[in-house]
């Protein structure tokens, strides 16, 4: 008995191969999503940890008043690895800036990625992003400051993990073709760039700075001073990281679990339109158990062969993924391989999700006799309470049919619900990420009217290069958690001028927040708060006088003769200056520059991948609906054979035929459409607002009436494409079915 129930499953695979292939499809795509990119971030963090455990990375780094007196002691009295390494920038063909450092051996240690170490001081390794984007091959002659230098190594370097020009660049400015790192021998160093930028790296034994920031304030004092865990070239990579883990983590187990409900959903509807068979089955002497068991086969099958396909793809495509990751962000690739963890998740969740609901349906279903379950096709023709209230009894034959058919198919329209919920989701992703990103770019610079900004390595009192003098220093939150900058511009200032939500110029004569500063902490106009000074760790209470719409950094302005009174410098002191042109400042003086029009060009970088990043999501998402959409109205003609029979013996014809089954869908869609609006705002906030909270910029969440009409078109499209696979099922619905029905 059992080889005969065995023989029926390959029947009702040949009898319903859209609705098996589409969900074993749907399946195989959430399951390699979800092992794909928790085996990638379970690989690259495991390639990170090891990268800085072997390269040393600094704990801090700093600028020293005044010189050691015996560093050696120092080091040994306190438990520190201090080393310090030079650095300057070169400009090549084509725009590309290269950060030029000498190679260190006790902190910030360079590791080779690709090719081999420094032998010649005629040699440099490149940084391995830079390599990649702009394909420069192992052996290519490179002239840095009018020497020339053969490449004979890729190279990451930990304190750039996220190269980026400079800390001001709001961590959304990568681009790797327009700068760069790159590593020379200290010999090499001496002869190219003599006047090169010195800086000083610490590395503590347990990781915190507190007590070496102390030690080294009261032994040669600190004109500047930056945590780690406070420098974006590092922290953004880390921010990153996590919001991928949590965006690899929630959303594809969403996908996952959404697809596996619904398809657990249609599944169970196909149980109950076997009523006739199974009760012939159960009169023929098969026990509930057994026809139990044999109705659990199909979605059993669907589960494991989507779920194990998923897996086997994932880790085909992982390789790739990786290498673009760790290239990304310029750490080596140590790992690769897919989590067991990952791996039975993506098999398994189907299976819990899809297997219990089925089995659940068809138990309750064979509770009942044999008599009962071979009475009708139907799944219920009880009129229920809701259908009478409704009164159905004016209006044409062909609009009452649609309606009574879609309230008593309202588990049908649920499910066509959630499939355009989820597919919505996506199509609203993309338009709502390019939203966002385009008003973060079109407000980045309405309040600049400088082309330069200079960070100076120390406060000076004499402006002989010109520009509008400011001072800025670092300041963090209480806890830590949260650096950013604090700006003294002159009252009069007319190269940055900070603007409120109306467009309107502040004066700059109180406290004023950039909103960035705002999200993070949570600050309205009126609320004070305390906050620390990064050097000294000095205590600061100050009152939001004013807030500036400016996102791309989190930001304290304020008279630059009140912050320089705070750092206890002389009031016309200043470490910054804004200049529309090039100021000729010696290099050694220079702790920074940032051009705005680099800036422009870095937003436009990350913009034009943005694009094809946005595609594929709505590719993605328009497979995921035409999938989800298919099954459901497929189900639905499966269900209304019978019904499609009888009113093709009546003589209706194929455009009212579709619009009378398959007319209500519309609503279902619309429906889940908008239900997907709110849905996405709300899980987007909370995602940016995670992957955010310890970086200096905040991204607006924006979704353009336009844009909700382009995906809402989108959508209509893809369910008209389905429509059609399921107008010709309806087509092909035989007269005889429904006579045949009858016999029965």
């Amino acid at each position: 008995m059992v080889k005969v129930l065995a023989r029926r499953l390959p029947r009702t695979i040949r009898s319903n191969q859209w609705l098996v292939y589409g969900s074993v499809t749907l399946v195989m795509l959430a399951s390699m999503l979800y092992a794909s990119l928790n085996a990638l971030l379970v690989d690259i963090g495991e390639s990170r940890t090891r990268f800085e455990n072997q390269s040393r990375v600094e704990s801090a780094t700093f600028l020293p008043q005044g010189s050691f007196a015996d560093l050696s002691a120092f080091e040994r009295d306190h438990g520190f690895v201090i080393e310090h390494r030079r650095e300057a920038d070169t400009v090549l063909g084509g725009g590309l800036t290269l950060r030029v450092f000498e190679e260190t051996t006790r902190v910030n240690i360079p590791v080779v990625t690709e090719g081999r170490d420094l032998q010649a001081d005629n040699e440099m390794l490149l940084g391995q992003t830079v390599a990649l984007a702009l394909k420069v091959p192992l052996g290519t002659t490179l002239t840095l400051f009018g020497r020339s230098f053969t490449v004979v190594g890729f190279a990451a370097v930990p304190d750039y993990m996220y190269p980026i020009r400079t800390t001001d660049d709001a961590g959304i400015m990568l681009d790797p073709k327009a700068f760069g790192i790159a590593v020379v021998t200290p010999a090499a160093m001496d002869g190219a760039a003599p006047d090169a930028l010195v800086t000083w790296h610490v590395r503590t034994v347990d990781g915190t700075t507190v007590s070496a920031r102390k030690a080294l304030a009261e032994t040669v004092g600190l004109t500047y001073w930056q945590d780690i865990a406070a420098n974006p070239r590092y922290t953004l990579a880390t921010a990153k990281l996590e919001g991928a883990a949590s965006v690899s983590t929630t959303m594809p187990l969403v996908i996952l679990l959404l697809t596996s409900l619904l398809l657990a959903a249609a599944q169970g509807r196909m149980v109950r339109m076997q009523r006739p068979q199974l009760g012939t089955l159960k009169a023929l002497g098969y026990s509930t158990q057994e026809l139990v068991l044999h109705e659990l086969g199909l979605p059993a099958l669907i589960a494991l062969s989507g779920s194990t396909l998923g897996v086997l793809t994932s880790i085909v495509t992982m390789r790739p993924m990786l290498n673009y990751m760790a290239n990304y962000f310029s750490i080596p690739s140590y790992v690769t391989t897919v989590p067991w963890s990952a791996a039975l998740v993506a098999v398994a969740a189907p299976v819990f999700f899809m297997v219990p609901a089925v089995a659940l349906v068809a138990a309750r279903l064979l509770r009942q006799t044999p008599i009962k379950l071979m009475q009708t096709t139907a799944i219920s023709s009880r009129i229920g309470r809701f259908e009478r209230s409704l009164h159905l009894t004016r209006g044409s034959f062909q609009n009452r049919f649609a309606l009574r058919a879609a309230v008593r198919g309202l588990t049908r329209l649920t499910l066509l619900m959630l499939g355009a919920m989820l597919a919505g989701y996506f199509l609203l992703f993309g338009g709502a990420m390019r939203d966002s990103m385009d008003t973060l770019v079109r407000g980045a610079f309405q309040d600049l009217r400088y082309n330069y900004t200079y960070m100076l390595t120390a406060p000076q009192l004499e402006n002989p290069w010109g520009g509008e003098a400011l001072t800025i220093a670092p300041f963090t939150t209480t806890d830590e958690q949260l650096t950013f900058q604090v700006m003294g511009l002159p009252r009069a200032s007319t190269l940055f001028v900070p603007r409120d939500s109306a467009g309107q110029a502040i004066p700059v004569d109180r406290v004023i927040i950039t909103r960035a500063l705002a999200h993070k902490l949570n600050l309205r106009l009126g609320d004070t708060w305390t906050m620390q000074q990064s050097a000294t760790g000095q205590e600061l209470t100050l009152t939001v006088g004013a807030m500036a719409e400016l996102y791309t950094t989190a930001a304290v302005i304020m008279p630059q003769q009140q912050l320089n009174t705070i750092l206890g410098t002389p009031p016309d002191s200043f470490n910054a200056l804004l200049s529309t042109t090039s100021l000729q400042i010696p290099a050694q003086k220079v702790l920074m520059m940032l051009s705005m029009a680099q800036s422009r060009a870095a937003f436009d970088s990350v913009i034009e991948p943005l694009w094809m990043v946005l595609g594929v999501v709505a590719i993605a998402a328009v497979f995921i609906a035409l999938m989800a959409l298919s099954i459901v109205t497929t189900l639905t003609v499966e269900e209304e054979r019978v019904t499609i029979s009888l009113l093709k013996v009546m003589g209706y014809r194929a455009e009212e035929l579709n619009r009378m089954v398959l007319g209500s869908g519309i609503v279902a869609v619309a429906a889940g459409f908008a239900l997907s609006i709110p849905l996405l705002l709300t899980s987007l906030g909370r995602l940016l607002t995670s992957t955010t909270s310890g970086i200096s910029f905040s991204l607006p969440i924006r979704l353009s009436p336009l844009s909700i009409l382009f995906c809402a078109v989108i959508m209509l499209a893809t369910y008209l494409v389905s429509l059609r696979a399921a107008r010709r099922k309806v087509l092909g619905v035989q007269m005889a079915v429904s006579l045949k029905a009858a016999r029965e």
